[in-house]
């Protein structure tokens, strides 16, 4: 193994380290008598703010993935404790000298059961090779494609399979990972990753039953409860969309004498007042708080925890569609310098949430605790993006931008896409207000309900669109490589060339300095392009109730983690 590549996997021990800021928890008000919880024996019920996808293959979003994570074990899995790479599917595994082949001995005995918990069959080498495949698969649009585009090959066959003009032709049996038994699942990697075990471990790389999948349809599967199998910890009983999703202790996990929860209730609200009456009324065991319900909270003795997930919020623009006025550079420059984001965090969320001075939040750097922080370095200590309203460069940018467009500012026709929720709305009515003020901009404000915003966005059917994105695992690739061309989960439309480039290089790149030196780049580029216009980097403040004792988790690169939660007793 040569020197660089030594150094690399040196690095990246450290940045495992560093990152693990989090571990299990023990209630802070444990005993306290606020709070009690819930009443149902052996149960808890917990926030849960999406819930319109539970296909594996098809997930995005952050407390899907979550549910996921209970219900499924990918090859490997972060620990409750302390955030590193455990044990799951896969008891043990080897890679080659060079990194690039990997060899994972899965556990025998694990089982599939379905939503009765009843057994259906093995888990076996078989179903990764499978749910892979599907994950490459064009037809099912997987925005997490992206992932399994690491092994050897499986760039070169998804563009044939998607029918890239001049694509070589590429079977999928020539895609590098193949079962060699039941239980030895044998991984060739395109290029060497030093983070391969954090890709593998993320949800979307779970395992699929081929026999089940094939019986209730590539369409069907997921969508209710009794069109899943599950491995994990936990199973999903009933599903009420949009609503409740119940999940239920696995007794055929391979660690289930460990688990002593017998059921998690994850319960969907748009409303932070309800929400938050519903756990002040014993309802809810877990919620996540807006600023004001922190203070609340605080006056009267009862610990609010925290976190920061490394998720960073901003807003997509469609770049690609010429017949929308977002599309022009100039104008999304005028829009990025008039918003005020300190006044709009003090406004809204009034926590600990900062105004983001570039776009990756919750990675950690090569010389410096967080990659944000070289970023920062790399351009003389200014963040990329005003903390507060610059409006003499607003206005400069936006008379530009109307030169350009051949329109008044009364002609601008923007809308604000939203998904519901208290919070989102009057996110969307402080921005609009701000445009308004500095700029004389009348913005819309569209709502719509998650699984239509998702569609929206997807299809590039909006204006500017107000989301995130937290870190699938720390390296400043989980953030950066949004925005390639290909990328399943870049909805802007953003093609740049040189971006691409850069991402490209830093994917073969084995000296870390370097290497990070071309994220800092590929930053730039996105603060000079604005396919995203950053708005801040998110701390989550939540409470839980006094049932819960012990052993749950909220940390980074995994939202919720309640596997190992202990109740009061």
């Amino acid at each position: 193994m040569n020197n660089r590549l030594i150094a690399w996997l040196l690095c990246l021990v450290m940045l495992l380290a560093v990152g693990a800021v989090a571990y299990a928890e023990t209630n802070p008000n444990a005993g306290a008598g606020y709070y009690p919880g819930t009443s149902e024996k052996g149960a808890i019920s917990v926030e849960c703010s999406t819930m319109s996808v539970m296909n594996t293959i098809k997930m995005t979003y952050s407390t899907e993935l979550s549910i996921a994570r209970h219900t499924q074990d990918c090859l490997v899995k972060l620990s409750s404790v302390d955030n590193q790479i455990v044990p799951a599917a896969a008891e043990s595994w080897t890679s080659s000298e060079d990194g690039l082949t990997w060899t994972f001995k899965i556990r025998e005995g694990m089982k599939w059961v379905n939503s009765k918990g009843e057994v259906i069959g093995d888990v076996t080498a078989n179903d990764f090779v499978f749910a892979w495949r599907e994950l490459l698969n064009p037809t099912n649009a997987a925005e997490y494609y992206a992932f399994a585009t690491v092994f050897k090959n499986a760039q070169a066959y998804y563009d044939y399979a998607s029918g890239v003009e001049g694509a070589e032709e590429v079977k999928i049996e020539d895609v590098g990972f193949r079962a060699e038994d039941d239980y030895t699942l044998v991984c060739e990697l395109e290029t060497y990753l030093p983070y391969f075990l954090q890709y593998v471990k993320f949800e979307v790389m779970s395992p699929v039953y081929e026999p089940f999948y094939n019986e209730v349809g590539a369409d069907n599967y997921g969508t209710s409860p009794d069109t899943m199998l599950y491995c994990g910890a936990f199973y999903m009983t009933d599903w009420v969309l949009e609503n409740t999703i119940t999940t239920v202790r696995n007794p055929y996990w391979w660690d289930a004498e460990n688990v002593s929860l017998e059921k998690i209730n994850w319960v969907k609200y748009t409303d932070t007042n309800a929400k938050f009456n519903a756990f002040l009324g014993g309802e809810m065991d877990l919620i996540d708080i807006t600023g004001d319900q922190r203070a609340s909270f605080e006056a009267e003795g009862f610990n609010v925890s925290n976190y920061v997930g490394g998720y960073s919020f901003y807003l997509y623009c469609v770049v690609d569609d010429p017949s929308r006025d977002i599309g022009n550079l100039n104008l999304r420059k005028a829009i990025s310098y008039a918003f005020d984001r300190t006044q709009i965090i003090n406004t809204v969320f009034k926590n600990d949430n900062e105004s983001a001075p570039s776009f990756a939040l919750g990675i950690s750097g090569v010389n410096t605790e967080t990659f944000g922080e070289a970023v920062l370095a790399a351009n003389g200590g200014e963040p990329l993006y005003p903390t507060t309203s610059n409006e003499e460069l607003a206005k400069e940018y936006f008379a530009k931008a109307l030169e350009e467009l051949g329109k008044t500012a009364d002609q601008i026709d923007i809308t604000f896409m939203t998904s519901e929720g208290t919070q989102n709305e009057l996110y969307s009515q402080v921005m609009q207000e701000q445009l308004r003020r500095v700029l004389g901009i009348e913005a819309k404000i569209e709502v719509l309900t998650i699984t239509e915003s998702r569609a929206r966005r997807n299809a590039h059917n909006y204006d500017l669109f107000a989301g995130g994105w937290g870190p699938d695992y720390n390296d400043p690739m989980t953030d950066l490589e949004l925005w390639t061309t290909t990328n399943g989960n870049n909805h802007t439309g953003y093609s740049n060339a040189a971006y691409d480039e850069l991402i490209e290089k830093a994917k073969v790149e084995l000296d870390p300095v370097a290497r990070e030196q071309l994220f800092i780049e590929a930053e730039k580029l996105i603060a000079e392009d604005l396919p995203i216009i950053p708005m801040y980097w998110r701390h989550e403040d939540y409470v839980v109730s006094e049932k819960m004792a012990e052993g749950y988790a909220r940390l980074p690169f995994q939202a919720y983690n309640l596997i190992y939660t202990k109740l009061a007793e």
